[in-house]
Order: structure tokens, then sequence, then C-alpha cells
């Protein structure tokens, strides 16, 4: 064997050892315990070959220059150290993002509705809107069948940005005719109907069936004809509600006969109220149809939002300041809009209809009566800003406030001297959490408290006959107010207060006629104030003349009266009082006898 032999075969097994102690040294005697996952990134083929030789596993190499190994921190160190490698990190890892919930979720308990078990399940909602993204992470699996007019249909050829008006999204693809080249159907329908899956945003109502209804373009207008043939589409199908978050200064017959088309088959029509504010009496169409629900927009503090139409065909309001939802695609935004506040009531009406209440005018009074008053004017509000899971029976925490059933005052005939009231009440609790009724006595001509008394009640209803007495005001012909307020043993209360006027005395003996009865049960909407008067009157003299039923507003005008002729000693009847759009603050029933002697009751609204 020549020297030279002998030189390459040592050359060989210097090399091959060491390569067995670079796989040993590094690796090779490592537990799994001690190796660690780590993301290397190479400036070239030899940082490659010096990271898979320091890897006791080679979990992924990537096309770029990068790979995932496992190894032991030596050899990681080691790796750190080479200049052929650009980086090297730890494999962490990233999780999806929980699920938000919107303030609008929240302030209007749609999410007290949901964890009661509310989904809206089985009930159709068709959005009349820019389309539906067709494969968003929160919208896809509610998604039914959609429809798009020709002059609607999705394009990828539309400059701009939307949502609304200004130009589309510019999505790379067209899934479907009505997929979403604006972002505004799509955001409307994650606020109707976001899915309750973990991901992304929850909606309303999040197990509806949403169906996508493209009638605006890419730019976020269409014709009266596309929208009316979007609606009598939705109408056909037999959807239950549909979320229309657009509108027009003028009317449209057209669009008007759509309307009354799908009424006339019992879907529930929802609508923004427009974004003209601030202004008054400037709802847009086709909110302001009488046969459509008419939303105005609240911001997270209840206040008005400063571009929310308002009038007096405003039914209700809903968030519409910073509403965050979806947009196309698998993406989320905050939108501003009375199109954002619509689809909150089209999501609650869908919930209404899942829980048993199907008739259109039931579904609308139900939203409309467990609206929250949150203080605004009622042409701002109307019957004040959603609640969703009173609509459907819910509560934000299990404490309803009680109310006040029926309050009436009438005056005790005596001869100590004294103006003594028999005051009947009538009061309950949702809970059964009644604890106690205050009832104060004003004398309000002389602007002083006469007698202030306190009663003990339980349970869920309690009612009687409480007497309270003015010292040494007899025939005094001075006004009173009676003021009961309610509490259950969570603090909630609620007050009501009924007025009288004391007979004042006549030098010839003759007496004032007396209010014995005045019940008043209300049964208003938003369109109408209707109030029916049950009342039973009575003169000691025996000269009973008219009893007088009327509706006071807030600034003491009379909206609707009826008067009735009596006579002997004691009367009774009923009357029905409305007026279209009024806003009724008190009933007063006024008794008067032939000489000319009258009695005043009132009772809050």
């Amino acid at each position: 064997m020549s020297s030279d032999d002998i030189l390459l075969d040592r050359r060989e097994v210097l090399f091959t050892a060491a390569g067995t102690f670079g796989a040993l040294g590094v690796a090779g005697n490592a537990s799994a315990d001690d190796l660690v996952e780590v993301n290397v990134g190479v400036e070239n083929d030899a940082g490659r070959s010096a990271a898979r030789r320091a890897a006791a596993e080679v979990k992924r190499e990537f096309a770029f220059d990068a790979l995932t190994i496992r190894a032991s921190p030596r050899a990681v160190a080691n790796l750190e150290n080479n200049p052929n490698v650009r980086y090297v990190e730890e494999n962490g890892t990233m999780e999806a993002f929980e699920q938000t919930t919107p303030y609008g979720i929240d302030i209007t308990d749609a999410d007290v509705a949901i964890d009661d078990g509310n989904t809206g399940t089985g009930v159709h909602v068709a959005v009349i809107d820019t389309g539906i993204d067709a494969q968003h992470e929160t919208l896809q699996a509610n998604l039914g069948e959609g429809y798009a007019t020709t002059d609607a249909a999705c394009t990828t050829n539309c400059s701009g940005g939307g949502p609304g008006g200004g130009g589309g999204n510019d999505i790379d693809e067209c899934l479907a005719e009505w997929d979403d080249d604006n972002d505004h159907g799509t955001h409307c329908a994650g606020t109707a109907a976001a899915a309750d899956d973990g991901t992304g945003v929850l909606g309303v109502a999040p197990e509806v069936t949403l169906h996508a209804v493209k009638v605006l373009a890419c730019d976020g207008s269409g014709s009266f004809d596309d929208i009316a043939a979007g609606i009598e589409w939705s109408a056909d199908q037999g959807h239950d509600v549909q979320s229309m978050s657009l509108g027009a200064d003028s009317d449209s017959s057209v669009v008007a006969d759509a309307v009354g088309y799908a009424a006339d088959r019992g879907v529930v029509m929802v609508a923004a109220a427009g974004n003209s504010g601030p202004c008054t009496d400037c709802v847009g169409f086709p909110a302001r149809d009488d046969r459509v629900i008419a939303v105005s927009a609240t911001d997270e503090n209840d206040d008005l939002a400063d571009f929310s139409s308002t009038g007096p065909e405003v039914e209700i309001a809903a968030p519409g300041v910073d509403t965050l939802s979806t947009v196309p695609r698998d993406d989320y935004a905050e939108f501003s809009g009375t199109s954002m506040a619509c689809p909150h009531v089209a999501g609650a009406a869908a919930q209404v209809i899942a829980d048993g209440t199907t008739e259109r005018d039931a579904v609308r009074t139900a939203l409309l009566d467990a609206a929250d008053d949150v203080g605004l004017a009622d042409n701002e509000q109307g019957a004040g800003r959603l609640n969703v899971a009173d609509a459907v029976g819910g509560t934000d925490d299990g404490n309803d406030a009680p109310a006040v059933d029926d309050l009436a005052v009438s005056e005790v005939e005596t001869d100590d001297g004294d103006a003594e009231f028999d005051v009947s009440w009538a009061v309950s609790d949702a809970d059964g959490n009644l604890d106690a009724v205050d009832l104060t006595l004003t004398d309000d001509t002389a602007g002083a408290t006469e007698e202030t008394t306190a009663v003990d009640v339980s349970g869920d209803a309690a009612s009687d006959t409480t007497r309270l007495v003015a010292d040494g005001d007899d025939g005094s012909g001075n006004e009173y107010a009676v003021e009961l307020v309610v509490t259950d043993t969570e603090g909630a209360s609620a007050t009501d207060t009924a007025s009288v006027t004391e007979t004042e005395e006549s030098g010839d003996g003759d007496s004032a006629p007396a209010v014995d009865e005045f019940v008043v049960t209300d049964d208003s909407n938003p369109n109408w104030s209707r109030q029916t008067v049950e009342w039973s009157v009575s003169d000691a003299d025996g000269d009973l003349a008219t009893v007088t039923s009327e509706q006071l507003t807030g600034d003491g005008s009379v909206a609707d009266a009826v008067s009735t002729s009596v006579s002997g000693e004691t009367a009774s009847g009923v009357d029905d009082l409305e007026s279209r759009r009024a806003s009724v603050a008190e009933v007063r029933l006024t008794v008067v006898d032939d000489a000319g002697n009258e009695t005043v009751a009132s009772r809050t609204v």
C-alpha cells in the first residue's frame, strides 16, 4: 500500500469520524425531552446543509430559504453562530382570535337572548343589499340560496372602495352572482346573523338562514325596479324577514307595490331611516312606508347618532355608530349608519319569530313593546332602543322592574275638617320580588307634602286601598297629587302619579261630584296613542251633569276627548280615546254637576 493510499484511507476515517462526531456530539445522545423545535432561515445551500446536520429531526422544509427542525440546545446555539444562517427562532404558536361580541349585540341584550337558547333557528332573513360574501368564515354556514338582478350582479371590475357609494371592494373573484362586491351587504348580514362559532363576531340571530338579495351594484346604488324585484323574489321564496339598509328621499310607486306584495305574504320588513341628520321629518323611503319598521341609529351611550334621520315614522332605534361586523373576505370592519342599525332589528325580528310569534304585526308589537326608553324624543327613538332579550321574554340579569298596574284616587266625605282620600292601587313584578309600596300625598296648590306612608308587599302581585289625609284641609278646593313608588327586593322600582281636586265647600250646601273609580288601560303603539278609560262617579245632591275623558299631550293640549251626559246620584262608563302619533302624557277625567261644581282626576300614561 502506498503512502498516498494510506493518507487517503486516513482522510476517509477522519471524515467519517467527524461526521459521526457531529451527529453524536450535537444531537446523537439527546433525549426527545431535550430537543427544541426551531425555524431556521438560511442564506444558501451551506446553511441548509448545516441545519440538516444539526437536526435530530427535520420537520419541514419550505420552498423558500427556511426549514423547521428539532435539535438539541447546543446544536441550536451553534446554528445561531453560523454565518450561513439568517435566523434561528423558536417555533411558537398562533391561535385564532376569540369571537368578539360587538357593543350593539351587548347593549341590545341579544347575547342574553342567545345564552337563553334563542338563536333564530328555522327563520329565513333576506338581506336586500349589495350581496353577501359567499365564503366568509362566520357567515358561510348560515347562507341559503341568493338572488341578483342583472344590473346588480357581482363584478370584479368596479373602481373605488365600499361601503355604500363610491365604488366596490375590488374582490378578485365573484363566487356567485350575489357575492358582495361592495362590503355593505356583508356588514349588514354579519350584524343580523354572524354565527356563534368562536370566530370573528357574533350576530343578533346566529342560526338563521341568510339569503343574499343583491339589488345594489358595486357602487352601492340600485334602480327602483331592481329593488322591487328583490322584494318580490324574497317574498315568493317565503322569507320571514327582509332587512333593507337602503333608501331614497323620494317615494317609488313600484317599490311601494312590492312592499305591499311582501306585506300581504306576511313578511316582516325592516328598513334604515336614513342618514340625512341632523334633521327633522326626514325619514327616507321605504322606511317611512307604514308597512315597514323604520330604524334610527344610536351610539354605545344610547345617544342619537348625529347623522340619523328622524321623524314621526321612526318606530325603534338600534346601534349604528362604529359598528363592528363582517366584510369580504374573512375580514371585519367598523361602519356607521342607520344601515348598521337596521340589521340589529331584522335579526331581533327573526328571534321573535323563532320564539313562536309569527304574525307580522305581532312581531312588530313585540319589538316595540320591549324597547328601552333611553330618553330620546319620540321622533328620534320611536318606542325606544331595541332590547332583544325582552322581545323574546328574556332578561338581562334575571330582575324585571316592577310595574304599577292601577292607581286611582277618590275623595272621602268626612265631617272632621280633614281632606281625606282613598287611594286604590295594584302593582306586580314578573320575578315575584315585590318589596314595598310608598305613597305620598302632596297638596299641589299649597306646595306641601301632607302624608307619606309605606306598605310592605311581596310575591308577584299586590293590591289594596290606602287612605291618605291632609289635616285641616276639608273644603279647601285644592288640587292634590298622589305618587306611588313600588320597589322590588333588587332595588328596581316603578313610579306613577294620580291627581284629584278636593271638593270646595259652597255656601248653599251644594257639594261637588266625586270620582269613585278611574282606571286607564294603555294600548298605544308608535302610530297611535290609545287608552281605554273606565270610570264611575257620584254626586250627593243627585245632580250629575257630564263626564269628560281627555288625552293630554306634554304641553297640556287636548289630543282627543269623549264627553258623556249623565244624571242622578251615580253613573259609570267606558270611554275609548285615540289620536294618531300624539305623544299623550296624561288622561284627565272631569265630572261636572248641574250647579257647575266639578271634580278633576288625572292619570299619567
